[in-house]
């Protein structure tokens, strides 16, 4: 009895989360001027067609959201994919992916704060980029301690923000191309698929996948809506639409903005002198202003601040749904704060790791996010098939559809993806899995015990 009372008086996570509050979580933690970090290299790689990729890595991603949509449903504990995979599959198969999960929670913060610390010192050079990344981690590591709620505000006026911006930039296009810049019309078809390009050797639907590679790194973060479902009310019904709501909506953003984007500047995969800083050579073509090119820099630096807030919080509920079930240390991982009932000590951990920013190439951090993404997208994938279709039997009419086909496409899409990624990237990923392999077989005493089951 006494056993009892002590489970039944363990602090738990607040549910204070509304549908509104979980969308606006996942499109802060996907940063909806996203589409500036990769413009340029994708344009150049698709060959200016990044509208269409777009409308491609949306759709295969809709296909993903509606596998975590049916998941949360079966299991709305904060593990997500972790959670899902070891209760539908396999509990060894489920610990390394969440262990590819956390790999990409861990290093978008990091390659977050990366970014801040370029534009920023760019912006004010009498400041060192490393003084902008370390204010950067105490600022989100201090909100995500405080609680969700707090959290919560701040991704949403910043996701408000970045609309905001995006609205006023937009008008700067209108502008500019009705006054003859650019395309000089906004309807022209070549913007979103350009046969003369994709017909071309070398381009083709190989540019395309290429492309979708590296935009799969616009939609992470549907996904982590997932991580906060003992945080949702009404977490079965809530949190499953605002994954579908919050990444199909982003993708139809991403693919109106770039098309427009396009028109403004038709040869851009051409003339584009540095891929990184494309969008700065985008903003100074249609409107050559410093106070334009400033509020973008803030504004951006306050998206990859909401990007960084969000990411730690799915890390820190990753870490604390493995150490609560005792297959991380729970002293640790699975302890949470008395009075703000966050896992303190897990972001903590999050923030002295991020701290390797300061030293970490912008190309490493940026390489392996891609890796454990597709790599999990493409597992809870199967999880859906295992436990809908398998387990439950779910095989007649729609429901082989939903159960079956669905998320068959939605994992061949994603590893499909996946496969385009670079040898450092692959590597990088590697290692990270092979770690958790040790580790894994060192906690089940070399795979002759399970490892500890997540708790409902």
């Amino acid at each position: 009895m006494g056993v009892e009372n002590e489970h039944t008086e363990e602090p738990k996570l607040k549910r204070v989360l509304t549908l509104n509050s979980l969308v606006f979580y996942g499109l802060a933690f996907m940063i909806p001027l996203t589409i500036f970090t990769t413009y340029g290299l994708a344009t150049k790689t698709t060959h200016g067609m990044i509208s269409l990729t777009y409308t491609v890595a949306t759709i295969a991603m809709g296909f993903t959201a509606f596998s975590y949509s049916r998941m949360v449903k079966a299991y709305p504990v904060a593990g997500a994919a972790y959670s899902y995979v070891t209760k539908s599959m396999n509990p060894y198969i489920g610990f390394l992916t969440g262990w590819a999960v956390l790999l990409g929670y861990i290093v978008l913060p990091m390659l977050n704060y990366v970014v801040i610390g370029i534009y920023l010192s760019a912006l004010i050079p009498a400041i060192p980029s490393w003084v902008f990344i370390v204010v950067a981690i105490m600022f989100v590591t201090l909100i995500n301690h405080l609680g969700i709620e707090l959290a919560s505000i701040v991704n949403n006026t910043i996701v408000w923000l970045q609309i905001l911006f995006l609205v006023v930039f937009l008008g700067f296009v209108f502008k500019y191309v009705l006054g003859g810049g650019g395309a000089g019309t906004l309807f022209d078809f070549h913007a979103y698929f350009n046969p003369v390009e994709f017909n071309k050797p070398g381009v083709g639907i190989s540019a395309i996948l290429a492309g979708g590679s590296i935009l799969a790194l616009s939609f992470l973060g549907f996904d982590a809506i997932s991580t906060l479902s003992e945080e949702a009310i009404n977490p079965e019904r809530n949190v499953g639409r605002a994954i579908l709501i919050s990444c199909i909506s982003a993708g139809t953003g991403f693919v109106i903005i770039t098309y427009f984007l396009q028109l403004a500047w038709p040869q851009a995969f051409n003339q584009i002198l540095n891929e990184e800083s494309a969008s700065v050579e985008l903003i100074r073509r249609i409107y050559n202003s410093g106070l334009l090119q400033a509020f973008f820099t803030i504004v951006f630096s306050a998206g990859l601040l909401a990007s960084s807030l969000a990411g730690v919080t799915s890390a820190s509920r990753v870490l604390y749904g493995m150490g609560r079930d005792g297959i991380l240390p729970p002293k640790i991982f699975g302890r949470l704060h008395p009075k703000y009932k966050t896992p303190t000590y897990s972001i903590l951990i999050i923030g002295a790791i991020s701290l390797l920013a300061i030293v970490v190439p912008l190309a490493i951090a940026t390489g392996i996010l891609n890796f454990g993404a597709l790599l999990t997208f493409a597992m809870v994938n199967f999880s859906v098939i295992a436990h809908y279709f398998v387990r439950s039997k779910k095989r007649k009419g729609m429901d082989i559809v939903r159960y079956l086909i669905m998320p068959i496409i939605g994992a061949a899409v994603c590893l499909a993806i996946w496969s385009q990624l670079g040898f450092i990237q692959m590597t990088c990923g590697i290692i990270w899995l092979i770690f958790g392999f040790i580790y894994l077989a060192h906690k089940t005493k070399i795979f002759r015990e399970l490892p500890p089951q997540i708790g409902v």
